[in-house]
């Protein structure tokens, strides 16, 4: 009998044998729009932030996600906002391509306006302690920071389909990156580091009161999606040395917390992370997400050294999925899940996400490919 999504998850997160390889995966909104014009989804229009995805209206908001219509057997819920302020972003110049704008943190991002991508950062207006201290009493926990509407009817749908529910939130370098900007960040780790201790342990301590707010109304998860883009296509952005100095303790901090609810850690960083996941490991991350083929996080080679330690998620190169040659599509999965099934501790997902150019028909031949390859041996 076949396992549920739950059960499937839970499983290959404890590194026991599963019916078959669990699937998750991520589209780019381009892609996503794509898709939603060829399958029968029902639309419920902005996510209301105003300001997260400023060349357009945010595909999360559907009442329907694509995780459930390829009926995959994790989905996130939560996703607290931490911006300091909740107002309209300011805009400061715009062409036909892009719009440069001021968000409620202070940063002036320049946006495309008609595809998704990582925005040019032009200026931070927290850029001091003193500045820091002059808005840090806006950084506190409160309802008004999850978009409820989109996220309690999906949680229910969850609970009510079996799947794995992740609380999805973002982690301490993610958040101060999104204040500070990585130079000023960076560079003041090395000059003033007492602030960077400070602001680190600020927003720390206000992500794990909402988890506290979030379970307090009543969304209990089964595991947790924690989002930093920590590292490029050679290596984090730090030296192993501050990771262990700057990150490590809110790191743990964040994690202790989510082991305490029995909830596994599937920590998500693009880029090269390799010198530092045994850090990563020890500061309580169980799964890695989603081991970028570019950046040399190759299964092949992850696995044999880490896989009675972490589990995968991830590491099927998403440039090879947008060439939709499916023979080549199929062998990269061959390889990439035989690296990692006999682990067992590996879930499917894009090395990325899933690119505009992959067609429907393309991503479908890939989860089909994935459930035959997938199957475990009984």
């Amino acid at each position: 009998m076949p396992m549920t999504s739950k059960e499937r998850v839970a499983r290959v997160l404890a590194h026991q044998q599963p019916d078959r390889v669990p699937i998750y995966d991520k589209f780019w909104f381009e892609t996503e729009a794509r898709f939603r014009q060829d399958i029968p989804l029902p639309r419920d229009g902005d996510d209301g932030t105003g300001q997260s995805t400023a060349w357009g209206k945010s595909p999360a908001a559907e009442s329907c996600t694509l995780w459930e219509y390829f009926d995959m057997d994790l989905c996130e819920v939560a996703w607290p906002d931490y911006r300091l302020r909740f107002t309209p972003p300011e805009v400061l110049e715009e062409t036909d391509e892009w719009i440069s704008q001021r968000d409620g943190n202070w940063a002036v991002l320049r946006w495309w306006k008609h595809k998704m991508g990582t925005p040019e950062h032009i200026e931070f207006g927290i850029n001091t302690p003193e500045r820091w201290a002059e808005v840090k009493h806006l950084i506190t926990a409160g309802k008004h920071r999850v978009r409820w509407d989109e996220f309690k009817p999906l949680y229910r749908r969850g609970r009510e389909q079996n799947r794995f529910l992740l609380y999805a939130t973002v982690e301490p370098f993610e958040m101060i990156k999104d204040v500070l900007g990585h130079e000023i960040m960076l560079r003041s780790m090395m000059k003033q580091p007492e602030w960077i201790h400070d602001i680190f342990g600020t927003y720390t301590e206000v992500a794990v009161q909402m988890l506290e707010l979030t379970e307090a109304e009543g969304m209990v998860c089964d595991g947790a999606f924690v989002y930093g883009d920590m590292a490029y296509n050679t290596g984090p952005f730090m030296s192993p040395k501050h990771y262990r100095e700057f990150l490590y303790p809110y790191h743990k901090r964040m994690m202790d917390e989510f082991h305490r609810r029995g909830m596994p850690v599937l920590y998500h960083s693009d880029g090269d992370l390799r010198m530092v996941l045994d850090d990563l490991i020890s500061a309580g991350v169980n799964v890695i997400n989603p081991l970028e083929v570019k950046a040399n996080m190759d299964l092949r080679e992850l696995a044999p050294r880490f896989g009675d330690r972490l589990s995968f998620c991830g590491g099927i190169d998403a440039r090879i999925l947008a060439t939709n040659d499916l023979d080549q599509i199929r062998d990269e999965i061959r390889v990439k899940m035989e690296a990692a099934m006999p682990y067992r501790g590996y879930i499917y997902h894009s090395d990325h996400s899933v690119l505009p150019d992959t067609s429907l028909a393309t991503y479908r031949a890939v989860l089909d490919e994935v459930r035959k390859v997938g199957t475990y041996a009984s």
